[in-house]
């Protein structure tokens, strides 16, 4: 799947290994909801306010297990370094272009 280049704009590396964490968890939860949603997975990713939640959820659930995710990569950060307002605004790009690709195509 070949969907639109996006740049992602961060404060720093914490924020960033988050926002890559964060991706991650997206992806997750995106294909778990199309097995298990069945026809009803179209018209939740097209309600924004089902989806906000979605976003800011996968944002706190990430915190728990941020240091998992950083050795498992080998990255250095701090979950209190990360700009968690950054991560839902790039979080809301990512998903506004992964749901125009899965609606449209």
């Amino acid at each position: 799947m070949k969907v639109k280049k996006i740049g992602i704009n961060v404060s720093n590396d914490d924020t960033k290994y988050f926002v890559l964490k964060s991706g991650e968890d997206y992806d997750y939860y995106l294909r778990y909801m199309h097995e298990y949603m069945g026809e009803r997975f179209y018209h939740n990713l097209e309600d924004d306010v089902y989806m906000e939640g979605v976003l800011k959820s996968i944002i706190e659930n990430g915190k728990k297990d941020f240091n998992e995710f950083l050795k498992k990569h080998k990255y250095k950060a701090s979950i209190k370094n990360v700009y968690f307002d950054e991560v839902l605004v790039n979080l809301r790009q990512i998903h506004h272009v992964m749901s125009h690709y899965i609606l449209h195509t």
